[in-house]
């Protein structure tokens, strides 16, 4: 069915000069501790191996023309010494007529500041795709010029950086996205891409052998929006299986769940159950995620090497042993 629009609504869409639509220039991310990476082009090369993510977004059910949001990505070190990384992401963010696609290249550096601690600085460059589907909507002036053809899209060039504090345990970092604010010219119109801040912190607590308690943050700032917080607590079973909840202040309270197969492949889902006035309209969002690490498996020693090793271990504990009792006899 073909959407009635008016002259006037098309042009806001596309010249994207209020405040509100700026601030959903970029997507929503529920499961942003399983790809930090979504969020901060620092985290390349924060794990020695390859790590690829798949994200998946159903936003507000039921509304008509809600966002719907696809994300992959791949980031990795390089080289022997894995200080270097880089990495690549792509997203599309659909919402009705308008579309908004983005990809980007990272270059990311990590630094070791001691035997806990390490540091990476990432920078990502890449574009970004706006597109009005014209043939999808009736108009009422079909001969304006501006409104002429099957799809109206525009092109700009992006930059993204940020800093990555991180351990086994603790993890903190600063971006900022779109912080060139580059224009989006429409004919004789534009508006420039909103600058956005995020910052992450969370820690993981052992409570015992086998479970774990995961606490994190996320913060996001876009003037002249006031900041938005969204706190997340997470349980985890032998680092295998996981159960939690989030709140995004002032927009929705999520559970998620998620499990790790054999250390490589994680799978999550969360629900997102809106808590803004957009609650009468939709029924919550879904999102599904996946993340795969391509760990390379451990050489298994053969029987010749195992015996050896378990003689060396058995000769440095009698050693050992003889030390102590020399000392004692003392």
């Amino acid at each position: 069915m073909k959407k009635t629009l008016y002259i006037k609504w098309i042009v806001l869409v596309i010249v994207m000069t209020t405040t509100t639509l700026l601030a959903q220039q970029l997507p929503i991310y529920t499961n942003y501790v399983l790809n930090p990476y979504a969020y901060n082009p620092a985290v390349a090369g924060s794990k020695p191996h390859v790590v690829a993510n798949f994200n998946f977004r159903n936003q507000w059910v039921g509304f008509q023309d809600a966002p719907k949001t696809y994300m992959v990505s791949a980031h990795s070190p390089i080289g022997k010494a894995k200080k270097v990384a880089i990495g690549a992401l792509v997203n599309s963010d659909n919402t009705g007529l308008l579309s908004r696609t983005n990809g980007y290249l990272t270059f990311a550096y990590q630094i070791k500041l001691n035997e806990k601690y390490k540091l990476g600085l990432g920078v990502s460059l890449g574009m970004v795709q706006y597109r009005i589907k014209l043939f999808d909507a009736k108009v009422a002036d079909s001969g304006d010029d501006l409104l002429t053809g099957n799809v109206l899209a525009n092109n700009t060039f992006d930059s993204n950086g940020g800093l990555y504090l991180y351990s086994d345990k603790l993890f903190f970092g600063v971006a900022t996205y779109q912080y060139l604010g580059n224009k989006i010219t429409w004919k004789d119109s534009h508006s420039n891409l909103s600058q956005h801040v995020f910052a992450t912190l969370g820690y993981t607590f052992k409570v015992s052998k086998v479970f774990s308690i995961q606490p994190s943050a996320l913060a996001k700032f876009n003037a002249p929006l006031p900041i938005q917080p969204e706190f997340c607590l997470r349980g985890i079973y032998k680092d295998m299986i996981w159960i939690g909840g989030s709140y995004r202040m002032n927009d929705a309270a999520s559970a998620l769940l998620g499990v790790t197969i054999k250390e490589k492949l994680s799978i999550a889902y969360s629900y997102d159950i809106t808590t803004s006035k957009l609650k009468r309209y939709n029924t919550g969002s879904h999102e599904i995620s996946l993340m795969y690490q391509f760990i390379k498996p451990k050489r298994k020693l053969d029987a010749d090497e195992q015996e050896l090793n378990d003689i060396d271990n058995s000769i440095k504990t009698k050693l050992e042993k003889d030390k102590q009792n020399e000392k004692n006899n003392k």
